[in-house]
């Protein structure tokens, strides 16, 4: 058993010192382009290539495996010579971007999904005679020209301007959200002589914003168009459902669009959206009042609402009340069982007295917690009109007054004259007549007699006898 251990160390030095003898080739990796680069042919970058091991190297041979179209070369195919325990040399690799070369990695898979980063487009490698070749990642990159500019949240009544990495805290249950997202195109409006980095477009970009949870689950999009060197901006809606945890559940919010020479570019954020529910939250959902205004005469207020137990705790003392403060009117249901985001619908009536002051009143609707603790309170308004005042019509009194005449002369009794109205009734009769056509009429055969008569007279003149 002994001699089995001798030669099973001998074996294990004998291969440690092959190895040791052995040189080994280091290449650091490459990546051609950059987050500002344009999609031009002849950008280059520079690699080294190292010798680790103990002996001299000779004719290094430099490769490399990527699609023709990115035509990568090297400044040199070989190295000469590469001294041992580091020695090391600098080697350029040139390679063309294509037109549609990708700015964001389109893989849904990935974890840079939908982010401007470095391509992976193939490898180079360094071998040489007695050493073990080296292999490095060759990668490739251009500028992204479709970004995330601004988004604005807005949960209930808070607002919050986010971006990448934000907290949005205290969002409740049963919460409606909005967020505006603002798009901005980065390509130049002006036209560009060198390969059309200046005249190119989107025809169109998706905007997209997702919650990716069972308990929460978000996904809404739609499009906006941005001029170059402009933005465009979309509103998405989506809701907190009211059974959503505690918890802190996170918001993509990402746009994608492809550019007339088929690259694609984009820009993902990602926010936190914290729900809290509070111990003790009796909610007041879809209150509605029936009337929001009367006369003086009085009526019946009748309030329908929902009332919903989003609090972390079950409920089995929950209270409602209506009331009017300043009528001194109130009513109410106690002792009301409520499970964590369960709910029941309620309805309440109050009678508003005759001759109430015009004006507007505050009607509450409120909810409590144990009996006496007070939860959440909505708030309507009664406006209550003044009675129109009818005034009394006013009488006519007629007095008759008696006057004594006493007699001094005989009474005239010339017939009496024509009254103004009678004078105006009749000369408005003749001159009716007189502008009628009948006064023409007989005027016209007056004149036509007196011409026939004048003209008799002549003739009898004449012929008289001498």
């Amino acid at each position: 058993m002994k001699k089995q251990h001798v030669l099973i160390v001998l074996m294990l030095l004998m291969i440690t010192l092959v190895a040791a003898s052995a040189s080994a080739l280091q290449i650091t990796s490459a990546t051609i382009g950059d987050d500002d680069q344009d999609r031009v042919k002849n950008v280059s970058v520079q690699v080294t290539v190292t010798n680790d091991g103990n002996t001299t190297l000779n004719d290094i041979s430099l490769g490399k495996t990527a699609d023709t179209k990115y035509n990568i070369r090297f400044s040199s195919p070989t190295i000469t010579t590469l001294q041992p325990n580091g020695g090391s040399a600098t080697v350029t690799v040139i390679g063309d971007i294509p037109l549609d070369f990708n700015a964001v990695d389109t893989d849904e898979n990935s974890n840079d999904y939908m982010k401007p980063v470095a391509l992976k487009i193939g490898t180079i490698s360094a071998s040489a005679t007695g050493a073990t070749p080296a292999t490095a990642d060759l990668k490739m990159q251009a500028v992204n020209q479709l970004e995330l500019k601004k988004a604005t949240l807005e949960c209930g009544d808070t607002s919050k301007r986010i971006k990448d990495g934000t907290d949005f805290e205290d969002l409740k249950p049963d919460t409606s959200c909005s967020i505006v997202v603002e798009v901005e195109n980065k390509f130049s409006d002006k036209d560009s002589d060198d390969d059309k980095t200046g005249d190119i477009d989107f025809d169109e970009a998706d905007v997209e914003i997702e919650v990716d949870d069972s308990d929460f689950d978000v996904d809404e999009d739609d499009s906006v168009d941005p001029d170059p060197d402009d933005t465009d901006e979309v509103t998405l809606d989506f809701d907190v459902d009211e059974d959503v945890s505690d918890g802190s559940y996170d918001l993509i919010i990402r746009v994608i669009g492809q550019d007339d020479n088929g690259a694609w570019h984009g820009e993902q954020w990602e926010a936190s959206l914290k729900i809290d529910r509070l111990k003790h939250d009796l909610q007041i959902k879809n209150a509605v009042m029936n009337p929001t205004k009367m006369d003086c005469e009085g009526g019946q207020v009748k309030v329908d609402a929902k009332i919903i137990n989003l609090g972390k705790r079950d409920e089995d003392d929950a209270v409602v009340e209506l009331t009017i403060p300043d009528l001194d009117l109130i009513t109410k249901k106690s002792g009301l069982s409520l499970d964590e985001d369960d709910y029941t619908r309620l309805s309440f009536a109050l009678t508003v007295p005759e001759d109430v002051e015009e004006g507007v009143y505050l009607v509450n609707l409120n909810t409590y917690f144990d009996g006496i603790a007070p939860s959440n309170t909505k708030v309507f308004n009664l406006a209550i009109e003044a009675c129109e005042v009818t005034e009394p019509e006013p009488t006519t009194t007629t007095t008759t007054t008696t006057v004594t005449t006493t007699p001094t002369e005989p009474a005239d009794t010339t017939p009496a004259a024509t009254t103004p109205s009678a004078r105006v009734r009749t000369t408005s009769e003749k001159s009716d007549f007189w502008d009628s056509s009948s006064y023409l009429w007989v005027l016209g055969v007056l004149i036509a007699a007196i011409v026939i008569i004048i003209i008799v007279l002549i003739v009898v003149l004449v012929k008289k006898p001498r």
